[in-house]
């Protein structure tokens, strides 16, 4: 079985890994697993050959996808439209095709409009990374996260299925969701993060002061915007394809700004011009109540989701026999039974 990864960064090398790490064991040996990997760097691929993340690196997308099984595109958003156009008459009949983009939208309009009806795109959006590239691609990055799937609305079950065993495989949660619902949502919970940590840092760094201010800086600002050490390309990228959604957050951003300016305000000893204030002359219980709610806040949603881990934790899914497993991966995208979703929906 051959799986082409086109884009060799961090997430596309530590799917390299993972899989290369999958096929060590009993069960990956029975797939005679191939991972061939291509990325518009030469640099770029002559480090993934280094480093082991893929059995070998070739000179154009073309070459990687032709007889895959499987193509893993994980380029910037942007790219993957160029990537479709350039991939499109190279996949064989039946091929998967699934992505890692951090937006969807457009994603799942460009399969449709550019893939052939003859292969099945899967989106996909690993909920996982850091501020690295892939030096520091890791086989165990995927490992407990949850994995964003969104199916084209063409895409064959077998293909769904194959795709979500591959997420099982390299040990992530899949998690099908709406592409609509999946835009808003991460910018809430991605993008928004991102783009806060960029303006901290440009208002920071704005100060005629910077250079004192950065001997003061600690732990408290590294951590809150180490996002903005990430790939400018990569967040150019998804903000250019999920804007309206952006900027819907960042109107309602502005409006908390406004009122916790408000807050900061009637809570202060000093007023705008410095001046002292008495302390009967302020008011800090809104200011209080609101700190207080957004800590509350991040205690449940920190509860839910180790609420949502002890569930998982007791999900029992009933493994295959080695005999069984031996037949279903030989036949994995031919007869689409490699995934146990379809043999608990016969039971």
């Amino acid at each position: 079985m051959k799986i082409a990864i086109i884009g060799l960064g961090l997430i596309g090398g530590s799917w390299g890994l993972a899989l290369k790490e999958w096929a060590k064991s009993e069960e990956g040996k029975t797939a005679g697993l191939e991972v061939v990997g291509f990325d518009a760097k030469g640099a770029q691929r002559h480090e993934a050959e280094r480093l082991k993340v893929v059995d070998f690196t070739v000179q154009t997308p073309m070459e990687a996808v032709k007889d895959a099984s499987v193509v893993i595109v994980a380029t910037p958003v942007v790219a993957i439209r160029e990537t479709f156009e350039d991939i499109a008459a190279v996949l064989m009949n039946g091929a998967v095709v699934t992505d890692v983009a951090s937006t969807k939208r457009d994603v799942i309009r460009w399969a449709r409009e550019l893939l052939p009806t003859t292969v099945s795109f899967v989106g996909g959006h690993p909920m996982a990374g850091k501020t690295a590239s892939l030096e520091e691609a890791d086989s165990t990055l995927f490992k407990g996260c949850t994995y964003c799937l969104i199916p084209a609305s063409n895409a064959k079950e077998e293909a769904i299925d194959a795709v979500t065993r591959l997420v099982e495989i390299i040990g992530a949660k899949p998690h099908f969701i709406d592409q609509d619902e999946h835009d808003a949502y991460v910018a809430a919970i991605s993008h928004m993060p991102f783009l806060s940590a960029v303006t901290l840092v440009n208002l920071a760094t704005s100060s005629e002061g910077w250079r004192e201010i950065s001997r003061l800086a600690s732990t408290g600002f590294q951590d809150t915007t180490r996002l903005a050490s990430g790939s400018t390309q990569m967040w150019l990228d998804i903000c250019r394809t999920n804007s309206d959604s952006i900027i819907s957050w960042l109107d309602r951003y502005q409006d908390q700004l406004s009122s916790l300016r408000a807050m900061v305000e009637m809570a202060g000893l000093r007023d705008e011009q410095g001046r002292s204030r008495s302390i009967e002359s302020t008011n800090p219980e809104p200011l209080k109540s609101y700190l207080e709610k957004a800590r509350d806040g991040r205690d449940k949603i920190e509860l839910a989701k180790q609420q949502q881990r002890k569930e998982e934790s007791f999900e029992t899914v009933p493994m295959p026999s080695k005999q069984e497993m031996r037949g279903e991966m030989s036949r994995l995208f031919t007869g689409g039974i490699f995934n146990r979703r379809k043999k608990d929906d016969q039971k």
